[in-house]
């Protein structure tokens, strides 16, 4: 399936080759590669739309992360009846004064941002609402990551909050931004694994997803590792997925 699927574009033209890429079961394909430019890893999410057109029932999952970058995605989260979020909306003309590259991008939600120290999963799926839908797999993202977290020791995570993310307590600890094209979704969620000084010290000067940078929080800061590696951490989420999403 892999071999067939890929065959139609150059991999190399979006900075990978055939060990990026796994069959994680009959319908699914892996795509994996750390720190990954940002810009090459968009451009294959949208051939990978366009590759699903003629295979919906084709499941692309990519797995990586990016040297650091800052997203902008099409605005934050809305409150619902009698909510107050207190979100700060991030100001675009400050978009060059930023450290790190910015790309303004489809995805919901508004400001965030990546490093190497990032699990980010993008899922390329066709939705369907009897098998997939949106709010599904979205809570199968945040649970197999609990689930993974939990194996290792760490308690206390939660998605069931009135911010849309992976929290521990009032620590925020992966973030979700979904873009959906002809029943497809693309961009996806990032979990903060291990710590980044010099992006913290980044985000000291702007709001990401609208809250005060000191709300974020990792992997490495909340536990102790004990050698465990961003690759473990990977794997044993995948295999969740692989024999969830048959």
């Amino acid at each position: 399936m892999m071999s067939f699927f890929f065959s139609q574009i150059s991999l190399s033209e979006f900075g990978l080759d055939q060990t990026n890429l796994q069959e994680l079961n009959e319908r699914t394909i892996l795509v994996k590669k750390w720190n990954w430019d940002y810009g090459l890893a968009h451009k294959f999410q949208r051939k990978c739309l366009e590759l699903l057109e003629a295979a919906p029932q084709t499941r692309i999952l990519i797995c990586c992360s990016h040297p650091r970058v800052f997203t902008n995605g099409r605005g934050l989260q809305k409150p619902r009846k009698g909510e107050v979020l207190n979100l700060v909306e991030f100001d675009k003309s400050l978009a060059a004064r930023l450290p790190f590259p910015f790309y303004q991008i489809e995805r919901g939600g508004g400001l965030t941002f990546h490093h190497p120290g990032q699990m980010i999963i993008y899922p390329i799926v066709r939705l369907n609402p009897k098998t997939l839908s949106l709010s599904s797999m979205i809570n199968d993202l945040f649970d197999y990551a609990i689930d993974t977290l939990k194996d290792w020791g760490l308690s206390g995570l939660s998605h069931e909050n009135k911010l849309l993310g992976l929290w521990h307590g009032d620590r925020k600890l992966a973030s979700m931004g979904i873009a959906i094209e002809k029943l497809t979704t693309f961009h996806g969620m990032a979990l903060n694994f291990y710590k980044d000084e010099e992006m913290k010290r980044a985000l000291n000067a702007v709001n990401p997803c609208g809250l005060n940078a000191e709300t974020y929080t990792s992997v490495e800061e909340l536990m102790d590792l004990k050698n465990k590696t961003l690759d473990d951490f990977a794997d044993s989420f995948l295999r969740r997925l692989a024999h969830a999403w048959k």
